[in-house]
């Protein structure tokens, strides 16, 4: 998976995401690693983005998909 430049975070994109991950529990945690998953091997150059105050996104030409939790 590719990776956004830095949001203002100084972190970048990829990071947040596994971040956000690691603090949900539960079957939400579950679902998003395995969303995550699930799209990096659907499309290998798929860009994760941190947009929208903390809102994981996956684009590709385009949006594809967000990880609202």
């Amino acid at each position: 998976m590719k990776s956004q430049p830095k949001p203002p975070s100084d972190k970048p994109a990829s990071t947040l995401i596994s971040e956000r991950i690691a603090t949900l529990g539960g079957w939400r945690r579950d679902t998003l690693a395995r969303m995550r998953t699930l799209i990096a091997d659907a499309d290998p150059d798929v860009v994760e983005e941190w947009k929208w105050m903390g809102t994981p996104v996956w684009s590709h030409d385009g949006g594809l998909c967000t990880g609202e939790s």
